[in-house]
């Protein structure tokens, strides 16, 4: 009789384990779903987040830096300069040398001021992208960990003028005005 006791004490603890030390099928059942939500979770938030990745784009052959500052203040801008005018207004916003006597028949102005924080830059490129249109980089950069203000950078590139016709897309949107005063930009050469 005390062996028996034996026995049903031991079957007693052995319910909560099967053969071969596995958990029991409810406890796999509830692993199984909770890796599931975490996959669920992770595809979730990668799908939320990766659409706000954009495509690094390609470079833009034949397009010519002819302004570059990097520094801090700059007031976010994208726009077309197409005219002697546009450039007069563009300079009631930046002082950018040299603008005025390009030949506006053949080419047009692409100006860029972005921040591109805690990175210094000494030089930019222009890019193309299905997403984008046309769009600057920063290029020969510096980062740094911490900086007390984000670092600007203004860009203007010179582009045949056909590169940038009144539709053209500038990061995605389209272009702003040249200048604080000018309601669009001027399409007079």
């Amino acid at each position: 009789m005390v062996l028996h006791l034996r026995r049903g004490r031991a079957d007693t603890h052995a319910r909560g384990r099967t053969s071969r030390g596995r958990m029991p099928r409810g406890a796999r059942v509830i692993a199984a779903g909770a890796v599931l939500a975490g996959l669920l979770l992770v595809s979730g938030v990668w799908a939320v987040l990766g659409d706000d990745e954009r495509s690094p784009g390609v470079p833009v052959p034949g397009a010519d830096l002819v302004h570059f500052e990097s520094g801090h203040g700059y007031a976010p801008v994208r726009t077309v300069l197409r005219s002697r005018a546009d450039v007069a207004a563009f300079a009631e916003r930046f002082p950018a040398d040299g603008l005025a006597g390009r030949d506006f028949g053949a080419e047009a102005l692409v100006a860029f001021a972005w921040s591109t924080g805690c990175t210094s830059a000494g030089s930019a490129d222009l890019r193309t992208s299905r997403e984008q249109g046309l769009f600057a980089v920063a290029a020969d950069t510096t980062s740094y960990r911490k900086c007390a203000r984000p670092w600007d950078a203004l860009a203007v590139f010179a582009v045949p003028r056909e590169w940038a016709p009144r539709d053209v897309e500038l990061r995605g949107a389209a272009p702003d005005p040249p200048g604080p005063g000018s309601t669009g930009p001027a399409d007079r050469p």
